[in-house]
This record gives structure tokens, C-alpha cells and sequence, in this order.
């Protein structure tokens, strides 16, 4: 029997169809629904799975990447999503880790500038990641005022038109000051669209915070503290979430979509009496499971690290530990099953989880607090025997040390050893 496998084409099929749900098709137990082509939105009957596998002529891989909102998903030619990426001023190459100047944007592609070269080029927006340190570009939800000023009342300077991409000098209460043209003024907060509208962590005050909301000018973080915009000087966006930035379109304004990896169906090809070649799917659709920082920052997250040279890499626990290396996509480490302590991220090779260290990137990890070792420090040091030790916080000192906080059942102690030794030592809180 001749099987035929359809490879290039088929792995780029675009299906022209509507907004679906994944879940929707059912099958009866003696017979499966069977399609013209791979891209069919409507079965053309159906068989039983014994007479198709007598017929079979040929077999296929097809995969897709759709939009995700409201467990619908959406071709990508059905919505147009606004991402971080649009509104970076310099992107990143994800591959060479160029960086760029952002000249042009359209929906799939940026026109960006090599400045070391002086060389304008285009990059798909897959091509590219949002730079963690460059806060972007605002841009006009609808037709706005350019006002003179923040205050009720101000008079208007000129309208700035749907889609304009403007610099914010600064944010003063729930204004922008901007520049348009000729002018200087003020724009509405509330009819912009912003790069903090992605973030899901902000760098101010030198340390990373966790988003839970913008409100105007005030990031607002998971401890419910307020940050001004005007302090944030990096932000973490990732790239698989998009915002639907227009009322002309199927999904309600300010919605959020993720885009899927792709998903892969597993199609035979047989030859049917009166119904010529058909399609009919091999197995149910495969989609490859990713964990987003978006889904993690559903559950409580207990304690969160980033590489100190580089805020794409970052290690997270949440029942569980995850760890990332480009801010998007975090793979959970199997050995730490249900894990909420500490976690503290070194340098490329050197992480911490609890009583545990990875001197090769996180692929391994080994018992490196010795507990007996800590036990006589803190016996000898402070005259008891603690009941339990719990690490409770992870901290690394310039240039070779390391910090730990434990819980002994009694009371909580600091204690201190050089990085690669266990010499522990009490310190000052």
C-alpha cells in the first residue's frame, strides 16, 4: 500500500474557517465524520474507522497556530491582536539577540533599523521579542484630544487621529504628556493603549514587582502597592498575549487573546466510493502544553527570581517549580512537585530551590544546604536545638555568599556562608 506524505504545504495550511471551539466536534463510537480536504469546515459524511483504513492512499501532518480568548479559538486572519511588540520603540532578535529600532509596525511584520550597521530590514513579529527595558510607545485607542493641559477644563490643542504611536515625556495623574506634530500636550490615559497594559512584571525602585492591574498612572502590584509609571524602568511582557485594541472587531475591546502553539492534527487520506479521495483525522488534535507566566499568576505565586543580567530568564514556585528562558514559556521542573519555598536565580548556571542547588542551568539539582552542618551552626551560635529547619528566604551577597532565612519552629534566623562552602554564620536581621 502506497502512503503518500504531504509535508511543506499542509504543515502551513491556513484554515479558512470561523471562530471555533476545539471541543465541539463529537464522534459517534461506530463511525468517524470523514472531509474533502484538511481544511473543511463541515464533514462531507461519515464512515465506519474499519472501511477508511481499507481505503487509506495517504497520510498528512497538518498544524496551524490559532487565537485563544474565552476558550474560542480564532484563525489569525479572523482578529487582529495588538502585542507588546507593536508598541516597542526596540525589539530584540530572538535568535541573535540583536536589538533593533523600531521604525514601522503592521500586524505581522516590523520594519526595524540596525543602527551598528546602519541597515533597515523587515522581521516577522515572531522573529522578534519586546526589549524588558524599553517602555514604548503609547497609542490612541480612537480620534483624542490634544489638551493644554491635565486639568478639567483645559482647552484643546488638535485631535490625534485612531492608531497614532506617541512618546510620553511624562505621566501626571491620568494624563500622558506627549508630542504631536508641533505641539506639546496632554492625552487621556484612559483612550491609550500602553506596553504596562502587558506587563506582567515591572522593574522600579531596583527590584521586580508583580502586576495585578494599570490604573492610570499607578501600576498597581500583587502586594498592592503603587508604583507611578514615571518610576518603572523595565517591564516583562510576553509575547503570547495580545490585546484587542478596536471596536471593529469580533472580540470586545481591551480583550485578551493568547496565541497557541501549534496545533497539530494527525490526518489519513482514503479513497471512498461516490465520495472520491476523502480526510478523516488519525487521532484527536494534539496541542502541545506550554505553561505562560499568565497562567501561573492565576495561582498564588510564593516566591520569584530573575537572572540578574538578563529578566527574560526567571525561576517561579507555585505549587510547583518553573523556570523560563525567554519570559514566555516556563517548563516545570518534575522533581519539585507542589513546591512553594524559596527560589533564588544566581547567574546562567547557578540556581536555588529550598535546600537544593543546580550548578548546570536547572537540567539537575542537588542537596546543597546540609541540614546538619545548619543544625550545629544555629546549636552552637545560639545555644538550642531547633525543632524544624525551613528555608524560608534565598538571598545571594556580592560577591560569594549566600543568605538564608530559616524557620527553626521557634523562631526565624538569619544565617550566612560563603557561596560554595557551609560554613554558616548567624547575622544581623
Amino acid at each position: 500500500m502506497l502512503f503518500v506524505i504531504l509535508s511543506s504545504i499542509l504543515l502551513n495550511l491556513n484554515p479558512a474557517f470561523a471562530a471555533i471551539s476545539p471541543d465541539s466536534e463529537t464522534k459517534s463510537a461506530l463511525e468517524v465524520p470523514f472531509y474533502k480536504s484538511t481544511s473543511s469546515l463541515f464533514p462531507s459524511g461519515s464512515t465506519t474507522i474499519e472501511n477508511l483504513k481499507k481505503q487509506v492512499v495517504g497520510s498528512a501532518q497538518a498544524s496551524a497556530q490559532y487565537y485563544k480568548w474565552n476558550k474560542i479559538y480564532f484563525g489569525r486572519d479572523e482578529i487582529k491582536p495588538l502585542f507588546a511588540t507593536h508598541l516597542s520603540r526596540h525589539v530584540i532578535d530572538a535568535k541573535t539577540t540583536v536589538r533593533y529600532k523600531v521604525i514601522d509596525t503592521n500586524i505581522n511584520t516590523l520594519q526595524l533599523f540596525n543602527v551598528e550597521k546602519k541597515l533597515i530590514l523587515k522581521k516577522s513579529i515572531s522573529e522578534v521579542i519586546a526589549d524588558a527595558y524599553d517602555t514604548g510607545f503609547v497609542m490612541a485607542l480612537k480620534d483624542i484630544y490634544l489638551k493644554t493641559s491635565f486639568r478639567d477644563g483645559a482647552s484643546v490643542l488638535t485631535t490625534i487621529p485612531q492608531g497614532t504611536r506617541l512618546v510620553v515625556d511624562q505621566y501626571v495623574k491620568d494624563y500622558a504628556r506627549v508630542k504631536y506634530q508641533n505641539y506639546d500636550g496632554y492625552v487621556n490615559l484612559s483612550e491609550l493603549i500602553t506596553k504596562f497594559d502587558f506587563a506582567t512584571f515591572v522593574f522600579a525602585k531596583n527590584t521586580w514587582h508583580q502586576v495585578r492591574a494599570r490604573n492610570f498612572d499607578k501600576i498597581i502590584t500583587s502586594k498592592n502597592e503603587s508604583i507611578s509609571l514615571n518610576d518603572v524602568k523595565g517591564l516583562l511582557t510576553p509575547d503570547s498575549k495580545g490585546i484587542i485594541a478596536s471596536n471593529s472587531q469580533k472580540i470586545p475591546l481591551w480583550s485578551q487573546v493568547e496565541t497557541t502553539k501549534n496545533r497539530i492534527t494527525l490526518w489519513n487520506q482514503s479513497k471512498l466510493k461516490d465520495y472520491g479521495n476523502v480526510w478523516w483525522k488519525a487521532v484527536k488534535d494534539v496541542e502541545q502544553v506550554y505553561y505562560h507566566i499568565d497562567e501561573l499568576l492565576k495561582k498564588d505565586v510564593s516566591s520569584v527570581s530573575f537572572h540578574p543580567q538578563n529578566p527574560l530568564k526567571g525561576i517561579l514556585s507555585s505549587d510547583g517549580v518553573y523556570i523560563t528562558e525567554d519570559g514566555e514559556n516556563w517548563r516545570k521542573l518534575q522533581q519539585f512537585e507542589n513546591f512553594n519555598g524559596p527560589v533564588h536565580y544566581f547567574n546562567d548556571l547557578l540556581l536555588f530551590v529550598g535546600n537544593f542547588r543546580s550548578t548546570d542551568g536547572g537540567k539537575s539539582f542537588d542537596n546543597y544546604i546540609q541540614i546538619d552542618k545548619l543544625a550545629s551552626a544555629i546549636e552552637y551560635q545560639f545555644g538550642f536545638v531547633p525543632k524544624k529547619l525551613q528555608v524560608r528566604k534565598i538571598e545571594t551577597k556580592v560577591p560569594f555568599r549566600i543568605k538564608i532565612e530559616i524557620e527553626t519552629g521557634t523562631r526565624k534566623i538569619k544565617m550566612e556562608s560563603p557561596l560554595f562552602a557551609q560554613d554558616w554564620k548567624a547575622v544581623k536581621s
